[in-house]
């Protein structure tokens, strides 16, 4: 994760890592809805990373369109299912910075956000259950 953030260095083996990111359950086409907390986020992590990787390297607009809409989306979603919460607001806080020109604690800035909106998925799970553990 931490190589996406070296945007000015190919990441060795994108295409490779889209294959297998493809063969992932959550991206598999199902006949059976998500409905269940821990496979909808699941879903929205495969599916960022699946138009990351390609975005990274070749610096498409649409795989970046893509990512960006699925992290989003993902966010809405925690959002309205979490009282109290502004995690897409402190997504645009962090953007803002990004483009601002001064990036200076960024990286400290975006981990302790994952790590909070991580938390809160976690808080969402039913007792007992944790991710990726049926």
């Amino acid at each position: 994760m931490r190589d996406f953030w070296f945007a000015d260095r190919p990441l060795a083996g994108a295409a490779e890592r889209v294959l297998l990111l493809e063969r992932f359950p959550e991206l598999r086409p199902q006949e059976e809805a998500i409905s269940d907390v821990a496979d909808t986020y699941a879903f929205f992590a495969a599916l960022c990373l699946r138009y990351a990787l390609p975005a990274h390297g070749s610096g498409s607009a649409d795989d970046a369109v893509s990512c960006g809409h699925a992290a989003l989306t993902a966010m809405g979603m925690l959002d309205r299912n979490t009282a109290g919460a502004g995690f897409l607001a402190e997504e645009r806080r962090l953007q803002s910075l990004s483009v601002s020109g001064d990036a200076s604690g960024l990286w400290e800035a975006s981990v302790s956000a994952g790590r909070e909106r991580f938390r809160a998925v976690v808080c969402r799970l039913p007792a007992g259950r944790a991710l990726g553990r049926p």
